[in-house]
C-alpha cells in the first residue's frame, strides 16, 4: 500500500515493482492474485528512471497534431493534469511563480507539456485561460496514454522530468522533488 498508493507519500514504483514481480511467482499464491501482481509489475516497468519515455500524439487547443519527441529543450515537465483538479492548479500557480523556472521556459532551457487525458474536452478548453501561453498544452486525442497504459497514470496530477534525449530523470515525482531537481539544473 505504501509503496504503490498514488497518495502515498512514500510511493515509490521501482520498489514495489520488484516486489510485485516476486509475488507474481510465488507459489502459495491464488492466480488471480498473481495476475494482479504480475499486472502491476508491468505497469511499474513503464517509462522507468533512466529508460526513453514513450512517445506520443497530442493535440493543441487549436487542433494542431504535435509529438513528444518533437519538444526540443534541455528538460521537459511532462505534467498529466485535469481542469478543476486544486493540486493541479497548485502546481501551475508553483511553475509561474518561480522566476528561475518561468526564466528557464522563456529561454527555452525548460518546456512544460500540459496533458489532458480524459474525455471531456469542453470542461478543458474551458481551462485554456488557466493555462499558461508558453507551455505545450495539449489533449491525447488517441486516448493511448490511459487505454494502452504508455503511461502509468494512477493519480492527478502526475508529475515526469525528461531530459534532452527524453530519458526519464524523475517518474510520477512530488512537487518538491521536481522543483529541487529543476532548480539546481
Amino acid at each position: 500500500k505504501y509503496l504503490f498508493d498514488p497518495n502515498s507519500p512514500l510511493r515509490n514504483e521501482d520498489f514495489y515493482g520488484a516486489y510485485a514481480e516476486k509475488m507474481a511467482g510465488c507459489p502459495f499464491l491464488d492466480e488471480a492474485r498473481k495476475e494482479r501482481y504480475a499486472r502491476e509489475a508491468r505497469l511499474c516497468a513503464l517509462n522507468k528512471v533512466g529508460t526513453k519515455a514513450a512517445d506520443f500524439r497530442f493535440s493543441d487547443k487549436r487542433g494542431k497534431i504535435r509529438r513528444l519527441y518533437d519538444i526540443k529543450a534541455d528538460h521537459i515537465v511532462l505534467f498529466f493534469s485535469n481542469p478543476g483538479c486544486k493540486a493541479c492548479l497548485e502546481i501551475i500557480n508553483a511553475i509561474k511563480g518561480s522566476e528561475y523556472l518561468s526564466n528557464a521556459v522563456k529561454e527555452g532551457r525548460l518546456a512544460v507539456l500540459n496533458i489532458y487525458i480524459d474525455e471531456d474536452l469542453e470542461e478543458w478548453r474551458s481551462y485554456m485561460p488557466i493555462y499558461p501561453e508558453e507551455w505545450y498544452n495539449g489533449f491525447d486525442p488517441d486516448y493511448v496514454i490511459r487505454t494502452d497504459q504508455l503511461y502509468n497514470v494512477r493519480a492527478i496530477p502526475s508529475l515526469y522530468l525528461l531530459d534532452a534525449d527524453k530519458k526519464v530523470m524523475l517518474k510520477d515525482a512530488t512537487t518538491e522533488k521536481l522543483f529541487g531537481v529543476l532548480e539546481n539544473l
